[in-house]
């Protein structure tokens, strides 16, 4: 079989064995071909009725009928196709198959079973999805699906129970406040999930210069939403400068040396979150560890806290310091020497501007002055997630207020005390010694 063979980012999820796959995937980055040739595939290799669902009938009609599907599936392997119904039926298939993926596989289809189906669905008519038992299925453009988590939730998660089906979740973002953005930082931290983010840039088949005229001709936070896929609500998020591809790095392009400081935001419901941050040379900010865990006690956090600290030296421990019987647990009986971060009018919003200051991208440089080691999952997802609150006026229209929502911000806390002490030693100015002749009064220096 003659299969287009799959760009790298696309290989990735090929190779990956989870069950369930969240893709995080921007425009022109080769979603709809990689969700069309990974459902081919798995129909190949394991017998079984497959679903490909947009959030309408139309869209997956226009997007995958006729320019994916009925172009990508071989015709030697269909067995018949079914226009209304947006259905192909493949043949009972035996043999060796080379995949594109490089991999050659053994295929041996039951005849006394039906052979593999792959249909297209719109998630706009929930009836059409119900009542049957699938191998695996797609859901593209989650974010935009209509009652998306109860279509997953009582429909389509059952009927994969039978097979142990799969299924994808692909989507670009559509701001914060969807069941896609949940998803998404579900699959970001938890083991069971495969998460994986892609922009037109990934894809070798997409020309540059249509990237970088895009780029031109786009508002900028369009322009990172829809093509760089990266999360954030336009008019309420706190920090909307944050973005994976300018502030993430990886752990082993932290520098070695450096100021260290931690920064501590007590809690036991809540999780207790500290985030660890060094400073280089150039006032360059890298936060490089992190702490965030729920219902643990004063000793438990203490323990975890001086373990990731180890030999190193902390020129500052900052927490919270209407906190005043933690610090006084941690100085007094642990011999932690934690310090209560000052707090005035307005400390929230001096915090949250100077970070988005730190996060703003130099002209200079092509940098910003704050990156975030990919290892720390918890800060990152803070940092897209922690919004203005919102108000509904006299006219019923939303107002954002100036005051960010009480959570997704224990990390954002943390990092707050010290970057704003910071800035106070910053600003505070010795004034020079000045020295006089006793005689004439004169100032000598």
């Amino acid at each position: 079989m003659k299969l287009p063979k799959p760009h790298k980012k696309q290989l990735e999820v090929f190779k990956d064995d989870h069950r369930y796959k969240v893709l995080n995937w921007g425009r022109r980055s080769g979603k709809s071909t990689m969700a069309g040739l990974y459902t081919l595939i798995e129909a190949i290799k394991t017998q079984g009725r497959y679903f490909i669902v947009a959030p309408t009938y139309k869209q997956a009609k226009s997007i995958y009928w006729n320019e994916i599907i009925k172009t990508l599936v071989p015709k030697d392997i269909i067995n018949k196709t079914h226009d209304t119904e947006l259905t192909i039926t493949l043949h009972h298939i035996e043999g060796e198959v080379k995949l594109p993926t490089g991999d050659t596989i053994k295929v041996k289809h039951d005849p006394n079973l039906p052979p593999s189906t792959i249909e297209l669905k719109g998630a706009d008519n929930p009836d059409s999805l119900r009542g049957v038992g699938l191998s695996g299925v797609v859901l593209d453009e989650y974010a935009f699906m209509k009652d998306a988590k109860e279509i997953w939730d009582k429909i389509l998660r059952p009927a994969l129970g039978d097979r142990k089906g799969w299924a994808i979740f692909i989507s670009t973002p559509n701001g914060t406040h969807n069941v896609f953005h949940e998803l998404v930082l579900r699959a970001m931290d938890d083991d069971d999930y495969f998460y994986s983010h892609a922009t037109a840039l990934d894809n070798p088949h997409f020309p540059e210069d249509e990237f970088e005229q895009a780029r031109e001709e786009t508002p900028e936070d369009e322009f990172m939403q829809e093509w760089m896929a990266d999360f954030r609500s336009m008019t309420t998020a706190v920090y909307p400068r944050f973005s994976r591809n300018k502030h993430l790095i990886k752990p082993s392009e932290i520098p070695s040396e450096g100021t260290d400081i931690i920064g501590v935001d007590f809690g036991f419901s809540d999780p207790f979150a500290a985030v660890f941050v060094r400073i280089d040379k150039d006032q360059n900010w890298y936060i490089y560890d992190e702490i965030y865990e729920a219902r643990m006690t004063t000793e438990q956090a203490i323990n975890v806290l001086r373990d990731k600290m180890g030999d190193r030296h902390f020129a500052r421990i900052l927490g919270d310091s209407a906190a005043a019987t933690e610090l006084e647990t941690f100085k007094k009986v642990y011999n932690l020497p934690i310090v209560g971060a000052k707090k005035g009018k307005d400390t929230i919003k001096a915090g949250i501007r100077e970070i988005n200051g730190k996060l703003k991208v130099r002209e200079g440089t092509g940098k910003p002055k704050l990156f975030v080691g990919t290892n720390c999952g918890n800060t990152i997802r803070e940092f897209e997630a922690y919004e203005y609150m919102t108000n509904v006026d006299a006219y019923g229209e939303r107002v954002i207020t100036e005051t960010p929502e009480d959570k997704n911000n224990h990390a954002m806390d943390a990092l707050r005390y010290p970057v704003l002490d910071h800035s106070r030693h910053r600003k505070q100015r010795v004034k020079p010694k000045r020295y006089y002749d006793p005689i004439t009064g004169r100032v000598l220096s």
